[in-house]
């Protein structure tokens, strides 16, 4: 690793960190009631029309820069996205998951990221299974 001078002359120094803001991701100006939970706001962004055929979780653009953007965006996104969509397969088929009765969760912000209330009580329990997905022979 190496110091890297960028074009407006502003060098990152070997070893930093640097961070992508994702506050905006909060923003009532990108999504309606943003700051709440909504399982759905992804799905129905899906099926308005301008964007029917617009894969959302591995394109970069200036609006969800979490696999970065332009000739820097993670190469890696499709893969990462798969195992994601995998391990989410899993979680779901084998487990029941609720929050604590009476609990509302309350995100809170650190530095230019959010974190989830690490207080708040998550329920899981193993479920009888509808699809072994264990079993599921793979090519």
């Amino acid at each position: 690793m190496a110091d890297i001078t960028l074009p407006n002359g502003d060098v990152i120094k070997k070893g930093e960190k640097i961070v992508c803001d994702t506050t905006h991701m909060w923003n009532g100006d990108y999504y309606e009631e943003a700051a709440k939970f909504d399982g759905y706001r992804f799905l129905r962004m899906r099926e308005a029309s301008e964007q029917d055929k617009h894969p959302h979780l591995v394109s970069t653009s200036f609006d969800h820069l979490g696999f970065g953007h332009g000739n820097h965006a993670c190469p890696g996104r499709f893969f990462a996205a798969n195992e994601i969509k995998i391990a989410l397969c899993h979680m779901l088929l084998k487990y029941d998951w609720k929050l604590a009765d009476g609990v509302v969760p309350k995100p809170s912000g650190f530095g230019m990221a959010y974190l989830p209330d690490l207080q708040a009580k998550l329920l899981i329990r193993r479920r009888t299974e509808e699809l072994d997905i264990d079993s599921i022979e793979t090519y």
